[in-house]
């Protein structure tokens, strides 16, 4: 068996030069197939198999390499159990290990040579009591209570009980602890987050660093990239097609939350203010953008506190591609967030409202939306 590994071309959209130098990316299945027209004529394998860091879907039209026997894919955070694209077999498991794939093979010895007669695969949940295996295990049970002793160390307080579950429909101060933050870091006018985990609960008193990384799950790092006010309500416009235009005066017609958008690209501003009016189709949403209380002009300069991935581009953003960075930070934005809160800044207990979705109809029928996803999640 020979297992082919590809990651993918976005690298040079998400990471800064530094982290990539030296390096050059073909388009991963032109290089797919090169490197399997090596692999098979070199080594002679009886199975072919790509390990792929790249998002496919079952209605893809990827040009698949002649020669390969098995993909297994991963980067769009969803699972596909299995299914064939000519005589290849697709599989992707669900993203932080929530699943594994089993993949059978049979083969048949037909003279000096094997043959794959049948593949199939399935999915194995991780569950709570799903066993460890014991050699890694005790192979890393040093650097594990290591890394436990440092999330649990208290960072911070918190003054109530907060909750991420309803963070994607209206502001709140669980947002705001990123946006301070970056804006402090930055020195920036506006800042833009999403919300990565809207299933992080702080319950009052002390924070710790296992609370702030998970607010915080990515490995981001902080730009400021010279912007304008065009730059921003374009941004905000991108972010608002997480949501589905109403199509009723009560809203009510079906789920307002699109599929096709992932949370983790909504992003929040802070530092102006501004309504989503979801009665208006996509691309003419952002109604009342303000910023230091006047209308925001297209043409106003902002210095504008992004990560990095943001500014690549990544998740429709492509407005700051390109964009001047102006500063960016050497650590990560989650041990930006540890440093600044562990300097005895208490966390926010109270959005400022700063946005807010229109009509109150929208905002309605989408908190019952994500409510009724926060019970089900908890009955799981």
């Amino acid at each position: 068996m020979a297992i082919i590994g590809l990651t993918t071309t976005n690298i040079p959209l998400w990471d800064p030069p530094e982290h990539y130098r030296g390096y050059r990316f073909a388009p991963i299945w032109t290089a797919a197939a090169d490197v399997v027209k090596s692999v098979r004529a070199r080594v002679k394998p009886d199975i072919v198999v790509l390990a792929v860091h790249d998002g496919i879907e079952k209605d893809s039209q990827i040009p698949i390499p002649k020669g390969v026997d098995l993909i297994v894919y991963g980067h769009s955070h969803l699972q596909a159990e299995g299914y064939t694209m000519g005589s290849t077999l697709l599989v992707q498991p669900k993203n932080w290990a929530a699943s594994v794939a089993k993949i059978d093979f049979v083969i048949e010895r037909r003279g000096r040579t094997n043959r794959i007669v049948d593949r199939r695969s399935r999915l194995l949940a991780v569950q709570k009591d799903t066993a460890v295996a014991g050699d890694i295990a005790k192979l890393g049970e040093p650097y594990h209570e290591m890394a436990e002793k440092y999330l649990n160390t208290p960072v911070t307080q918190a003054a109530t009980d907060m909750s991420g579950a309803r963070g994607r429909i209206e502001d709140t101060p669980l947002v705001d602890a990123i946006q301070t933050v970056q804006l402090a870091y930055a020195k920036a006018d506006v800042s833009l987050t999403a919300l990565f985990n809207p299933r992080i609960r702080v319950r009052k008193g002390p924070v710790t660093v296992r609370q702030l990384a998970a607010l915080y799950i990515y490995d981001n790092q902080l730009y400021a990239i010279e912007g304008n006010g065009r730059m921003l309500r374009d941004a905000l416009e991108v972010s608002a097609e997480y949501f589905r235009s109403c199509e009723t005066p009560a809203c009510s017609s079906g789920p307002l939350i699109s599929k096709s958008v992932h949370g983790f690209n909504f992003d929040m501003a802070q530092g102006v203010t501004y309504q989503i009016d979801l009665r208006e189709p996509a691309g003419h949403r952002i109604k009342n953008l303000r910023w230091k209380g006047s209308a925001l002009k297209d043409d106003q300069p902002l210095r504008i506190a992004i990560n990095n991935y943001r500014a690549g581009g990544s998740g429709g953003y492509t407005m700051f591609r390109g964009a001047k960075v102006v500063w960016q930070s050497s650590e990560d934005i989650r041990d930006l967030m540890i440093q600044y809160y562990g300097r005895k800044h208490p966390l926010p207990t109270k959005a400022d409202g700063n946005w807010r979705i229109e009509p109150p109809a929208a905002r309605q029928e989408l908190l019952k939306e994500v409510d009724a996803e926060s019970e089900r999640a908890t009955e799981r």
